[in-house]
């Protein structure tokens, strides 16, 4: 994580024992532990998440597939990227490249 200005993001988190009760919350960039991707594609308004399960460039490729992140903290919270800001977005697909 280089040359951020960004401390914290703004995310919603997913309650694990109500997937329909979601919070609104400030998350900060050093308490993130693991972004997880998800590959999906868009239709009709609708996220439809696909069978990729590796993070392989040729798959990330094909036409139509997008990813996001479910990001988890240190504290066991549980984020959803795509409630993120399209720069806070960039800014996890930021982290997600430098990793690997």
């Amino acid at each position: 994580m280089h040359d951020f200005t960004t401390k914290a993001i703004k995310v919603v988190q997913i309650d694990p024992q109500d997937p329909t009760r979601r919070t609104r919350v400030l998350l900060f960039l050093a308490h993130i532990v693991r972004l997880v991707p998800r590959y999906y594609v868009e239709s009709g308004g609708k996220r439809m998440i696909t069978s990729v399960d590796v993070d392989d460039d040729s798959e990330a490729s094909q036409p139509g597939l997008e990813r996001s992140f479910l990001i988890l903290d240190d504290l066991g919270g549980h984020f959803e990227s795509h409630t993120a800001s399209a720069k806070a977005q960039a800014i996890l697909e930021q982290m997600w490249n430098e990793s690997a």
